[in-house]
């Protein structure tokens, strides 16, 4: 007993050193002003632990769209200059800014929009194909050979979302085209593919050809411009809609997109449904009254004082429009 007692005095004394320097290490921190984060008052109580558990969980997004809930890279100097509170804003009227077009294809693109060139149409696939450029070709040379005062076909890349696949166009027909009217999701990842898309469906308009593969697009689809490279103010106030969008309208797919034309009128929205409308100095704050009319179902423009035109329409039925509203 006496050997016990004499080895557990030892192992005390051994150990008394450490003990006294670990029982320092935990009274400073609490002492010193040095390290305020420390204090008692700022540490969590048993009582608010559980209550900040029971708030709501925020809604979860895809990764793209989490990764653009600011804009990349900005500035606060960036935001006053390029952000929502330019002075360009509202300085004009906005409807009567689009010119007439009469079809759009979307080019689903796995580069995030902040990393797109001057001309997004550039970017390659991972096959190494620039779809963009080739279609856009295409297209040109096909729009020759139609009737003269055939309006434009729009082809813009789009950030991909997970649901698209690499040779998928997005395609928005023509109110006068024939067959169904409904946007389509055409499979083209070759040259012969996308040139067979040119010659049967914008050619000779026929969206429901078999010589294509082709599934119907459904749903609203939404695309806000994020082309950094082109403007900087599409770059600025382009992200953050992109995010407030995808959370307010669950139901409808939004996308960042290419240069599409008015960079002084950005956040520029493009909301492709029963309509295809354009929507110019959108800010998140608007995005309410965008998400209001989609759960009511409505069909027509959304906001009247955002509004910059419709496709098919020309900029003079543009501005009657407004005035008749």
């Amino acid at each position: 007993e006496d050997t016990t007692a004499e080895s557990c005095v030892c192992m005390l004394r051994r150990a008394a050193p450490f003990l006294s320097a670990a029982r320092l290490h935990l009274q400073r921190p609490f002492a010193s002003a040095r390290h305020p984060r420390f204090s008692p008052k700022l540490r969590p109580t048993l009582l608010q632990a559980p209550l900040r558990s029971l708030a709501p969980p925020s809604p979860r997004l895809p990764q793209q769209h989490r990764a653009m809930s600011a804009c990349p890279g900005c500035t606060d100097q960036d935001m006053e200059d390029y952000g929502m509170s330019r002075s360009e804003v509202f300085s004009a009227p906005l409807a009567g800014t689009l010119e007439r077009y009469d079809g759009h294809i979307f080019l689903p693109l796995s580069a995030p929009p902040e990393t797109w060139p001057s001309d997004a149409l550039a970017v390659p696939t991972a096959g190494g194909l620039a779809p963009g450029t080739v279609l856009s070709g295409m297209v040109k040379v096909a729009m020759k050979s139609l009737p003269e005062g055939t309006a434009k076909m729009r082809v813009t890349p789009c950030h991909a979302l997970p649901s698209d696949e690499e040779g998928d166009l997005l395609y928005f027909p023509p109110r006068s085209a024939g067959g169904s009217k409904q946007p389509r999701v055409f499979k083209a990842a070759s040259e012969q593919a996308l040139q067979a898309f040119v010659d049967e469906v914008i050619v000779k308009g026929d969206v429901d050809t078999s010589a294509v593969p082709s599934k119907p697009l459904q749903g609203k689809q939404l695309f806000v411009c994020c082309h950094t490279q082109r403007d900087k103010r599409c770059g600025v106030c382009g992200p953050p809609l992109v995010t407030q969008l995808a959370a307010s309208l669950p139901g409808a797919q939004v996308r960042a997109c290419s240069h599409v034309g008015g960079h002084a009128y950005a956040g520029n929205v493009l909301m492709y449904g029963a309509e295809m409308d354009w929507y110019g100095y959108v800010s998140p704050k608007d995005v309410g009254e965008f998400a209001k009319a989609a759960d009511a179902g409505e069909q027509g423009v959304v906001s009247i004082k955002h509004w910059r035109g419709r496709m098919g329409m020309t900029p003079d039925e543009h501005r009657a429009k407004v005035e008749s509203m």
